[in-house]
């Protein structure tokens, strides 16, 4: 199968996420990585599906841009986000502002302009430009959903041409940029972003002039812009409402697809919570919504009926996982039991395109319970190497376990990968087991079509795999 530039582009957005944190070894260089990941890409074109199903998050996909979130100054990123930017009109005096990834709202008043969110940094210049062709108005105010990168960063273009607006976030906003920058190395590394454009501190971001805990009415000319904080993708986000125009600023709370409310590698995410900010926007009966992702919906019966189904499945999720662990299901077994309702498992703003419903539960779970799994051994185990080692023994040595993974992968590759990462915790130098792991776990991704972050995140376990023995092959005496 040969692939096409654009296949190309679109592929290396979902699969540049690399380690780009930390000391540089042959497993964290992103050069080694990055090689051994075109190669695993080539051999199996398959993955390309397998990993870019969600796109670019409802919006259109930049490689250029999907790992230099906090550059003001990498060329291909800034050109990417004025090269893609499309402007949309939703009503007068109003715009969507849609860059890849990620929109920008923006209200035209008498006052000057209402910005809720900017972008990334490098949708900056083209944010300010973009501004200066659809009005003569300075910009008044610029309103933060939450700190998200892709969501604030945009602002340092604006300040730099000389605006000076209120720029106005939830108070919990402040807490939530210092917790990134205290875990600036994981942070980086957790959102795939270089270590070397990550802020070492808040002087380096466009913080908040203002903040408000609860809600905030503003009068600006002759708009009135309602913000209610509202915990959901993080602690600190909120939606605005304009009653003045009958819209919503829907932030991240509605996404095209299954919510990104399961998240594996961020911090708590709230459930119960975000589903009641959807059916709050409802209350409103408003004639527009505008999402941070995605297209706006255009009619008070879409707003309702998508936000209530999407509210609804969170509800449910929340809802059986709760009592399952009200009823004694141990944490860990809580997510197997999860079904959506049988009608809204068809619908698209349930698909599981970055998150499953069981990625969902186990968030809820985590915001009832603490560390522990309820697995008696596993409150003070012994590391996980002693324990694979110890398993590979019982079974009666690596040859017998390879062997029996090598078998089990054609019928039920899902356990398979259990054996397959006992293998290789427990004898990670063997070239039998690193060659047996890897086709275990394509075979994995090839057989059942899986969610683009939990895609993204096996891939890079494979890339690990063929460092690991590309390494082994270069120290094999000749």
């Amino acid at each position: 199968m040969r692939l096409g530039p654009l296949r190309w582009a679109a592929l290396s957005v979902v699969v540049t996420f690399a380690s780009l944190a930390g000391p540089a070894t042959a497993q964290t260089d992103p050069a080694v990585r990055a090689a051994a990941r075109a190669a695993i890409y080539r051999e199996n074109p398959f993955l390309i599906g397998a990993v870019s199903r969600v796109g670019g998050f409802g919006n259109v996909a930049s490689a250029s841009i999907a790992n230099r979130m906090y550059s003001r100054e990498f060329a291909p990123a800034l050109a990417d986000a004025a090269s893609k930017l499309v402007i949309e009109p939703q009503g007068p005096g109003t715009w969507l502002l849609r860059f890849p990834w990620v929109n920008v709202a923006v209200f035209e008043t008498s006052a000057g302009l209402v910005l809720v969110d900017a972008g990334y940094a490098p949708a900056g210049p083209a944010l300010r430009d973009a501004l200066r062709t659809i009005s003569r108005q300075r910009v008044h105010t610029v309103i933060y959903t939450h700190h998200h990168i892709d969501h604030m960063l945009g602002t340092w273009a604006l300040l730099e041409a000389g605006e000076k607006p209120e720029i106005i976030a939830s108070a919990e906003l402040i807490d939530e940029v210092n917790r990134d920058i205290a875990s600036r190395e994981l942070t980086s590394r957790l959102n795939n972003q270089l270590l070397s454009d990550f802020p070492r501190s808040p002087a380096d971001l466009p913080m908040p002039t203002r903040t408000f805990r609860g809600r905030l009415e503003l009068e600006i000319g002759d708009d009135r812009f309602v913000l209610t904080h509202a915990p959901g993708e993080t602690a600190d986000q909120l939606w605005v409402s304009v009653p003045t125009r009958r819209i919503v600023v829907a932030a991240d709370y509605f996404q095209p697809f299954l919510p990104n409310a399961g998240n594996g590698k961020r911090r708590q995410r709230y459930v119960t919570s975000w589903a009641q900010a959807l059916r709050d926007m409802v209350a409103l009966e408003p004639l527009r919504a505008l999402p941070m992702h995605g297209p706006a919906l255009g009619s008070t019966e879409e707003i309702s009926r998508r936000f209530g189904a999407q509210a609804r499945a969170l509800e449910s999720i929340a809802a059986q996982t709760l009592k399952a662990l009200n009823q004694g299901t141990r944490k860990y077994d809580v997510a197997g039991g999860i079904a959506l309702p049988a009608d809204l498992a068809s619908s698209s703003d349930a698909a599981e395109l970055y998150v499953t419903p069981r990625d969902i539960a186990r968030t809820v779970a985590q915001e009832y319970t603490g560390w522990w799994n309820e697995l008696p051994s596993e409150w003070s185990p012994a590391t996980h190497t002693a324990q694979a080692r110890e398993m590979i023994s019982l079974a009666g040595g690596i040859d017998r376990v390879i062997a029996h993974i090598e078998t089990l992968r054609a019928t039920d590759p899902v356990l398979a990968c259990h054996l397959a990462d006992w293998a290789w915790l427990a004898a990670p130098d063997d070239a039998r087991v690193l060659t047996a792991a890897s086709a275990t776990w394509l075979e994995r991704l090839r057989r059942s079509p899986t969610p683009t972050q939990e895609a993204v995140e096996y891939v890079e376990h494979l890339v690990t795999l063929r460092v690991q023995a590309e390494q082994l092959a270069s120290t094999k005496p000749r």
